[in-house]
């Protein structure tokens, strides 16, 4: 029966706590009026692990991921009830084939997009009508009507949907050869992710984070031509619905940087590899950093300690920037050692330096 309410969560000091009012506001100012270091993992697939459900279970059934998480929100204590991380929902929904492994990240198996098709033909899905849309627009409503804790889900940004499409390579190699057929892809993969995620900001998501991993192999000029206006009118369409767009591209995005500001989101999400300090200089005050203990390196491979350890560097370095939220450079793999999340949960809380 739905009806979990954390008590960790009510036992912390008040942090982010989305009220009608703050939809006027820029995510930075929401950080700064929180008056201490907020605290965010990415920790959907330890949520199932302590569930002790399934992946494939989570990631098609609304409640089932509800319940996963509404669990972790109590252990951990946790600052957002954000969903579980899938990029695999979209390519479905626009015929690619996908894995759903039981206790491991879900994967693309075919890329049936090729350069010449006739991109004008194709439907935009109906996030209501494509199963696995609607299992997590189910999880968002009701995680957003169970908890006032911000809640966070996302799906994949347009150049990120392409690759998956068409495969990284030949996404890549359109951007060279056939620019005219990759626009009008990029186009069209816009739509699909601005119907989905404005889907996910209707039913109660109030941080949506566009995930843009593929992005990480363009340069500069080649992001400002083939993803920078594409994710600009997604995240303008996101704030237009009430929400707060955030950006997340893995690996190392340094040379990104400028770019991905120029999107126009409210907040970064950045890779453990990511020079932070140059990421808050590009941001300004009003951009949300968000990051960037490394996933597998110290929350899979450390212990508390070092995890502890980990996040004192960071706090040290940053934590006199408002802006700056304390979280890890990317999801955390579903073996996580809970008691690393732990540690990690016990570092964020203080009041800024």
């Amino acid at each position: 029966m739905i009806g979990y309410v954390g008590r960790k969560k009510a036992l912390r000091p008040a942090g982010l706590v989305m009220m009608p009012f703050v939809r006027r506001m820029r995510l930075g100012t929401l950080a700064r009026l929180s008056g201490r270091r907020i605290c965010i993992p990415s920790a959907g697939y330890p949520a199932i692990a302590l569930s002790g459900t399934t992946v494939a279970e989570n990631l098609t059934n609304g409640e089932v991921m509800f319940e996963s998480l509404a669990a972790a929100i109590d252990e951990f204590g946790l600052e957002a009830d954000g969903t579980v991380s899938d990029l695999t929902i979209e390519p479905e929904a626009c015929g690619c084939e996908v894995s759903l492994p039981d206790h491991d990240t879900p994967f693309v198996r075919d890329h049936p997009f090729a350069a010449g098709m006739d991109i004008g033909a194709l439907e935009v899905p109906d996030p209501m009508r494509a199963r696995r849309m609607r299992a997590m627009i189910d999880a968002v409503a009701m995680m957003s009507k169970r908890f006032t804790l911000p809640t966070v889900a996302g799906g994949s940004g347009p150049f990120t949907l392409a690759a998956e499409l068409m495969g990284a390579s030949e996404a890549a190699m359109c951007t060279i050869t056939d620019k005219d057929f990759m626009h009008e892809l990029l186009a069209w993969c816009t739509s699909v992710c601005t119907v989905y995620l404005k889907a996910l900001r209707a039913a109660g998501a109030d941080v949506v984070l566009i995930g843009e991993p593929t992005a990480v192999i363009l340069s500069p000029d080649s992001f400002g031509k083939f993803a920078r206006e594409p994710l600009k009118s997604v995240s303008s369409n996101i704030r237009a619905g009430g929400g707060f767009p955030v950006l997340h591209i893995c690996g190392d995005s340094t040379h990104l940087l400028e770019g991905m500001v120029a999107t126009g989101v409210d907040g970064l999400s950045l890779d453990s590899p990511v020079d932070m300090g140059a990421a808050l200089d590009a941001a300004g005050d009003d951009v949300v950093v968000i990051g960037n203990v490394d996933p597998v390196g110290t929350m899979l491979e450390g212990d508390p300690a070092a995890v502890a350890e980990a996040a004192r560097k960071l706090l040290g370095k940053f934590g006199d920037r408002p802006n700056y939220v304390l979280g890890t450079g990317c999801d955390l793999p579903i073996e996580t050692p809970l008691e690393n999340i732990d540690a990690l949960m016990a570092a964020g809380g203080t009041t800024f330096n």
